[in-house]
């Protein structure tokens, strides 16, 4: 795939992600649903918004598979010019871990969470770890890519800050989870019932827990989108 190619399928594939996001809130809150602040997970429970979660991250799903694909190849590709960047098996690994993302994120659109909690929850750290190790992983690419030529000095920083931002995210989200159910950061299923509801999600560290998810889901989108300038530049 032709790096012109590879950056709009980057951008195609953010851009729905983005949308999805954007439709799902505001589906959520024109039913009269509480804006502040659900999970990403629970406007698919509300059939005002369930459509734009399921069509939106599935499209989203589907197009981050064969991205990760195209990236494995084009950075092999540049590995095999500049050997002793050493990225091969970090390469593998990140792609690996953005397809699994990639499928978790077709799955969970079929798996309401209020209808399969456990297996929702299970794809959904599938999901977030995945895209974690794709985003740390890629940093760390950029960053051997840098060491052998400084005209990705300015990919790895927008890479760097925004994995730091997803990281920070993904800990605030954690906190919050643990200041209201402990160790266990499993959602409590009494928060099922206030969703279901749709009126007031009631406990404000769940919402602030919701509101670091929606912000580490966009720095993940924030990620992805430095692919753009990694095509154009090692197709240079």
């Amino acid at each position: 795939m032709s790096s012109s190619s590879l950056g709009k399928l980057v951008k195609i594939t953010v851009a729905i992600q983005v949308v999805t996001l954007v439709a799902s809130y505001l589906a959520w809150v024109s039913d009269g649903c509480d804006p502040f602040i659900p999970f990403i997970s629970d406007t698919d429970t509300n059939p005002a918004s369930s459509w734009a979660f399921t069509v939106g991250f599935t499209f989203t799903g589907v197009l981050m598979v064969p991205l990760s694909f195209h990236f494995y190849q084009s950075r092999r590709n540049w590995e095999q010019e500049n050997k002793e960047s050493r990225i091969g098996r970090m390469n593998l690994i990140s792609a690996i871990s953005a397809s699994i993302s990639g499928i978790s994120l077709i799955l969970i659109s079929y798996t309401p969470w209020h209808e399969q909690m456990e297996l929702h929850m299970v794809q959904a750290r599938m999901i977030f770890g995945g895209s974690m190790i794709w985003a740390l992983l890629s940093t760390a690419i950029s960053y051997r890519m840098l060491e052998l030529d400084t005209r990705f000095s300015s990919l790895f920083r927008a890479r760097r800050n925004w994995t730091v931002f997803s990281m920070a995210c993904l800990l605030g989200l954690a906190i919050s989870v643990y200041s209201y159910a402990g160790l266990s950061l499993a959602i409590p299923e009494g928060h099922m019932d206030t969703v279901l509801e749709c009126s007031n999600l009631g406990n404000s560290s769940l919402s602030v827990a919701a509101f670091f998810e929606w912000l580490m889901v966009i720095g993940f989108a924030g990620v992805t989108y430095t692919g753009v300038q990694e095509a154009r530049l090692m197709d240079q």
